[in-house]
């Protein structure tokens, strides 16, 4: 059952995100500035997070940064008609990406005694 954790790890990542951006796409409805520090400040910490936790559970770091900015996009689109500004998608990306190797260099420490 091992080999085949990391399509659910993916799977639970891709659906949690997805509700995140649709909760920050809908956040516009409370005003510029609380859609403006949920798009430059939350997604980006929220995907580094889910990156870093699905690293750990198995997913392979190289795909574990993809879910954040797509779904952001991807859910704004959803609720809008159009993409999210392009600044707090590729934010998203960079810190989800950090995210994902944060989380591959702890999977390669040794365990502590």
């Amino acid at each position: 059952m091992k080999r085949w954790k990391w399509p659910l790890v993916w799977l639970a990542q891709w659906a949690s995100m997805f509700a995140a951006g649709l909760l920050i796409a809908a956040s516009d409805l409370l005003g510029a500035a609380v859609y403006a520090a949920a798009s430059w400040i939350g997604m980006p910490l929220l995907g580094a997070v889910s990156a870093y936790r699905a690293t750990r559970r198995g997913l392979l770091n190289y795909a574990a940064w993809i879910a954040p900015p797509v779904c952001m996009g991807a859910s704004h689109w959803l609720l809008y008609g159009y993409p999210p500004a392009t600044g707090p998608v590729l934010l998203s990306a960079l810190i989800s990406l950090v995210g994902a190797a944060a989380g591959e260099v702890m999977n390669q420490r040794p365990p502590r005694s």
